[in-house]
């Protein structure tokens, strides 16, 4: 891991000196049509992209020398260096394929574009598998599947630093599927502080390190790592090692965090979600109610339009308005703590056609929905996942449902904001755990009741009706005590014939949830005026 940062482009560093070495990168100071793209130059080796593989292919040409700085730097053989590695500690980079080689100009950006391209091609000629792992938004999966191609043997080990985020984004599920295959997913590590989140500089993104191993036949269950704070010193590095060669499983002596086990059919499925929780009990919940079969997708019962944006709406056919304005239609704009503060629907926003175009204005209200899922907010200081209304509305930052009833769609709304509901919902983060994003693909697969059933339909409406003009606190405030809270997870019990006393006891542990209070385990806010 320090070697990965260091040569992240800190030139002061004496590397020779390190025993550190840097591929060639850019234009090739002897022939600038020739370009390199640095490490990934090594997927153009048939020793390295072949050594799992029967296929014959031809090597690409690697520079032997380059320059650094004032020096002339003699290249180790980095294409022996990195073959039949038993080691390899690794620090992809997130960068963007469009922000590749920014030093230098758009014509060079363009050809750096073009080699990593050619080095995907070389390395899914070897490996087809792999069509389904590379990205081609960004470099960072290039870098991991060179790592899976250096390591070889049994009992070899890759560790990676990797954003917590992609253990459950959808389309990072291949990827996951893959990994776990190839590598017994040993242990994933992850601190749970919110100011502790990241493990690489310049970053303030949840991030992971994951331990893989090498491994024949059955694999031996994963291991997670939620830690209440990271070790500041090597003092408490070492006392947090002698802690956790202790802990089996269960929680870590002196206050470090938790260990706790996947199974290794979850984790060959992609569902590697233990990383996003501090509690492993939440963990093991979302996944039974996201595969419970008394539950069934809302994909099943309806359809979900795309979420409008105000600002794509603002800058084409439409323009805010005021409430009394004749043709105007209420929207749920924002999603800050303020906007929706009970179950029901309370439009903060007025729009109308800018040509006072009826058709247009028709066409834009087709697709509004008396329930509206949020997509996206602030996992501490929201109030509500979904609202519902005997009135239909667009949304700007919530998601309108077409094909429920207003009936069906308050029901809806009380299991959505349920412990239940809610613990599903964060399984899908999007790009941050304190601010997920909810795209319609990820939502359509939320399990809900079959609020066909009547009696089922009418327990959770009833309590919609009970709970309409209760305020919802954030959700940082008081979920363990809250009444309206309360009152939904005993409606979702009484319907599907669930303990009432475990959903509660469940909510009150999604309430110590670092990112839900906003502190970590065992951290506690300054009493007022304190």
């Amino acid at each position: 891991l320090a070697g990965s940062q260091l040569t992240a482009g800190n030139k002061s560093v004496r590397y020779k000196q390190m025993g550190l070495q840097q591929m060639p990168y850019g234009p090739d100071s002897n022939d600038p049509r020739k370009i390199s793209v640095g490490t990934l130059e090594l997927l153009g080796q048939k020793k390295i992209v072949s050594q799992r593989t029967e296929l014959d292919i031809a090597d690409d040409d690697i520079n032997s020398r380059a320059m650094w700085g004032d020096a002339d730097v003699e290249l180790e053989d980095a294409v022996d260096a990195a073959s039949n590695a038993r080691i390899v500690i690794m620090n992809p980079p997130f960068t963007n394929r469009v922000n590749m080689g920014e030093k230098f100009t758009s014509e060079t950006q363009e050809k750096l574009r073009e080699r990593a391209d050619y080095m995907e091609r070389k390395l899914t000629q070897a490996d087809p598998e792999l069509v389904g792992f590379v990205d081609k938004n960004s470099i960072g999966p290039l870098f991991e599947a060179l790592a899976d191609k250096c390591v070889v043997n049994e009992g070899g080990v890759l560790t990676m630093v990797l954003p917590t985020i992609s253990f459950v984004n959808p389309s990072r599920l291949d990827k996951r599927r893959i990994l776990a295959q190839r590598w017994h997913i040993h242990t994933v590590l992850t601190c749970h502080d919110p100011t502790q989140i990241n493990l690489s500089q310049h970053t303030n993104i949840n991030e992971s390190i994951v331990v893989m191993r090498r491994h024949d036949g059955p694999k031996p269950p994963t291991r997670f790592i939620n830690l209440d704070r990271m070790p500041l010193d090597d003092s408490e590095a070492a006392d947090f090692h002698r802690c956790l060669a202790d802990c089996e499983e269960g929680l870590i002596a002196n206050g470090w965090g938790e260990v706790s086990h996947w199974d290794a059919e979850r984790i060959e499925a992609g569902d590697w979600t233990p990383a996003i929780w501090r509690s492993p009990e939440l963990a093991d919940a979302a996944a039974r109610y996201t595969n419970h079969p008394d539950l069934r997708a809302i994909a099943d019962a309806t359809k979900m339009t795309i979420p409008f944006t105000g600002r794509d709406l603002f800058r084409g056919a439409f323009e805010r308005a005021d409430e009394s304005t004749p043709g105007s239609f209420g929207v749920l704009d924002s999603k800050s703590a303020d906007a929706q503060t009970t179950i029901q629907s309370a439009p903060d926003r007025y729009w109308i056609s800018k040509n006072r175009n009826e058709d247009e204005t028709a066409k834009l209200l087709s697709k509004a929905g008396y329930l509206l899922i949020t997509a996206g907010q602030d996992n501490s200081t929201a109030r509500l996942t979904a609202t519902a209304d005997d009135t239909k509305y667009v949304g700007s930052g919530w998601t309108p449902v077409i094909g429920f009833s207003a009936t069906e769609s308050k029901a809806v709304a009380v299991f959505l904001n349920s412990t239940a509901g809610r613990l599903q919902l964060m399984r899908n983060a999007g790009r941050k755990l304190d601010f997920p994003l909810y795209r319609p693909a990820g939502v359509t697969n939320i399990r809900i009741p079959d609020i066909k059933d009547e009696r089922i339909l009418q327990t959770l409406a009833d309590c919609w009706e009970q709970t309409k003009d209760m305020p919802v606190p954030q959700f940082r405030d008081g979920d363990e005590k809250s009444e309206v809270r309360r009152l939904w997870d005993e409606a979702v019990a009484k319907a599907m014939g669930w303990d009432a006393a475990e959903l509660g006891r469940l909510r009150g542990l999604l309430h110590r949830e670092p990112h839900v209070r906003g502190l970590g385990y065992n951290q506690y806010a300054d009493a007022p005026g304190g």
